[in-house]
């Protein structure tokens, strides 16, 4: 039985992948088993992954809400589009959570031939990492070769900006991002030594960043309305789990919120990061 990608692949239908992404959102063996045998009686040939992502949220949904809310990660980090700048605040959210001091930079960096944009700046145990964050609207949509050596380019000016005086040393060179990379990209990345996090892959993986310390966007909320995320970016409240842990009278007045709508939002925060 045969899957369409959105880029038009085909693929063998394999419910194997579908169970590691259920553990990965937090469900445990009866859900994930009730799940996978519900979409082998309504997957078909020729179904769209997109169309098969939906019939395992609707049953995922029917099932127990809160790992649903979990598995709609990807399409959350959509919603932090279409600019990125709320992608890049999420990514600093995320290194803060991991105990690195955090800075969104609101002028550019000065290396040794040009000023450079830095999109996230993270220092942790003495090392200043230049973090680029790469957002992308689309799931078909990649960081390339060319895309990877500019970022390794600007890295390699500002480190020689750092020898004159003109800017701190960056120690890594980091680039993070919603999509994959393509294959070259990856191999010129690792070459490097540059820390490429996306989607997919094992060890630095951006679900496995989220995952690890349930550092969920705020956009897994379905509900959740566009001029509120933007009081929520403005207030550089990103993850659930910082949402979770506020006083929802005084969340109201920061993010300017009803008092009911306050209580339902945090509420459904300490939901999706709860261990049960």
């Amino acid at each position: 039985m045969e899957i369409v990608k959105s880029n038009g692949k085909k693929v063998t239908y394999n419910p194997e992948k579908i169970r590691k992404t259920l553990r990965r959102a937090g469900a445990k063996p009866d859900l994930v088993r009730a799940v996978i045998e519900s979409v082998d009686r309504q997957v078909r040939s020729g179904m769209t992954t997109k169309e098969l992502y939906a019939v395992v949220r609707r049953e995922l949904r029917r099932l127990n809400r809160r790992v649903a809310t979990r598995y709609n990660l990807r399409n959350a980090l959509l919603r932090l589009g279409p600019a990125g700048f709320k992608f890049e605040k999420y990514v600093a959210s995320i290194l803060s959570a991991y105990q690195y001091e955090v800075e969104v930079p609101e002028t550019e960096i000065c290396g040794l031939c040009v000023d450079h944009e830095i999109d996230v700046i993270a220092v942790k145990n003495g090392r200043r990492a230049m973090i680029e964050a790469k957002f992308r609207n689309r799931y078909d949509e990649s960081v390339n070769l060319k895309d990877t050596m500019a970022t390794w380019s600007a890295f390699l000016d500002l480190a020689d900006g750092s020898k004159t005086g003109k800017c701190p040393k960056f120690s890594e060179c980091w680039i993070v991002t919603n999509g994959r990379f393509s294959e070259r990209a990856l191999q010129f990345g690792v070459c490097r030594g540059i820390h490429m996090v996306g989607w997919g892959g094992e060890e630095h993986s951006l679900p496995r960043l989220v995952d690890h310390a349930t550092l969920y966007p705020i956009t897994v909320l379905d509900d959740l309305r566009q001029w509120e995320l933007d009081g929520f970016s403005e207030s550089n409240l990103m993850l659930c789990r910082e949402i979770a842990d506020r006083d929802p009278e005084g969340l109201a007045k920061q993010v300017k919120l009803p008092g009911d709508r306050a209580r339902k939002i945090v509420a459904a925060c300490r939901s999706v990061i709860s261990a049960d």
